[in-house]
């Protein structure tokens, strides 16, 4: 199991260490380039991954970054999302149908 964060600013589906995606095993897919938060630029080396989101398997783009995993956009989209905005708050995903 891996943590992430929520990143409403990350429009792409999600992001992992290097380490995390050898170990996962995850093929290279192609280089990108990305904007962070504070407006620099930065190439991303971006992996494919099979996720099983919403109990539907899916096949996504995974960005090697150093920072804590997080969860972008991409993979929000279609679905409301809840939470508690304290430590340790609950954060609630559902599919909007």
């Amino acid at each position: 199991m891996v943590e992430a964060v929520i990143d409403t600013g990350f429009t792409g589906f999600l992001s992992l260490p290097l380490s995390t995606i050898t170990s996962l095993g995850l093929p290279w897919y192609f280089r990108d380039m990305g904007t962070l938060g504070d407006g620099s630029e930065v190439i991303f080396d971006m992996y494919k991954a099979t996720v099983i989101w919403d109990g539907k398997t899916q096949i996504i783009d995974v960005a090697a970054s150093e920072a804590d995993p997080l969860v972008g956009m991409s993979l929000l989209y279609g679905f409301k999302v809840q939470m508690e905005v304290i430590e340790r708050g609950v954060v609630i995903i559902e599919a909007l149908r």
